[in-house]
């Protein structure tokens, strides 16, 4: 399979999940709510030595940071992206606009690196370093999370919380993978492009929804969040000012819903009172030139991310027990 780019149609996991889907017998009963929102809490990702060195060094922790000091707003969430047109939304009479650019300077990651649409089909040979070695004969586009080496699979998750969240966690994409080669430092990726598409491709799926279903189809809360709160930073207006304004005040739908397959049963809790988000999102930023990745092309180890060699620029996957010391003068390999 080469990395060309495919055109699914309805949403990212449609006919690319079909083949899967017919292997295995469908279950009935109940469905569960997808958690789409990002982590308010670090605690997961200080758990992760290995995620929280890589997303240091990507300069993606200090968005993990900012998500984690506010509490999502769903309904300025569904707001945005249904008032969303050629990257301009007009909100309570504020206007603001959504770019890359926009992106990277409200969540403080580079607007650098290879512009990968989520669609796009990666080659099988880089599964490889993060597979199991017993599945990788059995690699499709669309894989099991257990297929993931054990070492990888926090990381992973860690990357699905805060990149994707689709609220799914049991199957891997290309996409899962190519985000995770950012990561390891294999293969950079424009991460601020990548969220700007994710968020884009919500507006015509939400159009078509009543409100209960644009809530259970709604992701990245916390970075919509954030790019408002920057916006209302550089026209002066507060948080709390804005959100308080009768544009917001409307009943909300269900946080936690319960989703049936069809044909199972339909109860629904009570919606709860109306609640608005006063907290003001703190937005730092980091500033001065830093590089991104180092000389050398590899796959790291959860026990050691640092310490690249560059005398040469093979790409090369550690093992998480050897890590020191390592000649990169043989070609790509897994230890």
């Amino acid at each position: 399979m080469s990395e060309t780019e495919t055109y699914e149609q309805s949403d990212d996991h449609s006919s690319s999940t079909e083949v899967e889907e017919q292997r295995r017998p469908r279950k009935g009963g109940k469905g569960g709510h997808h958690k789409r929102e990002e982590p308010t809490s670090l605690v997961e990702l200080q758990a992760c030595p290995m995620a929280v060195t890589c997303f240091q060094y990507m300069s993606c922790y200090d968005f993990c940071e900012r998500i984690s000091r506010i509490q999502h707003h769903r309904e300025l969430a569904r707001l945005f992206v249904l008032h969303l047109h050629d990257g301009h939304v007009t909100l309570a009479g504020v206007n603001f606009t959504l770019t890359p650019e926009v992106i990277s300077q409200a969540t403080g990651i580079p607007n650098v690196g290879e512009v990968w649409p989520k669609r796009r089909l990666l080659d099988f040979v880089h599964f490889e370093p993060y597979v199991r070695p017993p599945f990788v004969r059995l690699l499709t586009g669309v894989f099991p999370f257990r297929f993931l080496r054990s070492e990888y699979a926090p990381i992973m998750r860690l990357i699905m919380h805060y990149f994707t969240c689709e609220g799914r966690f049991s199957q891997v994409y290309s996409y899962h993978i190519r985000l995770l080669m950012h990561f390891t430092r294999v293969r950079m990726m424009n991460i601020p492009v990548f969220l700007f598409h994710n968020i884009q491709r919500m507006v015509p799926m939400l159009q078509k929804k009543t409100p209960a279903q644009q809530y259970r189809s709604l992701c990245h809360y916390g970075l919509i969040q954030l790019i408002v709160s920057h916006q209302l930073t550089q026209q002066g207006i507060s948080w709390e000012e804005f959100i308080s304004r009768e544009f917001f005040t409307v009943p909300p739908q269900p946080h936690h819903e319960v989703i049936h397959e069809e044909g199972g049963p339909s109860q629904q809790p009570d919606a709860p009172v109306t609640r608005h988000v006063s907290s003001t999102p703190l937005v730092t930023y980091q500033k001065g030139p830093r590089a991104l990745f180092a000389a050398a092309r590899r796959v790291l180890s959860p026990q050691q991310v640092e310490g690249v060699s560059p005398s040469s620029s093979t790409q090369r996957v550690l093992s998480p027990h050897q890590v020191e010391g390592a000649s990169l003068s043989s070609p790509a390999q897994v230890l």
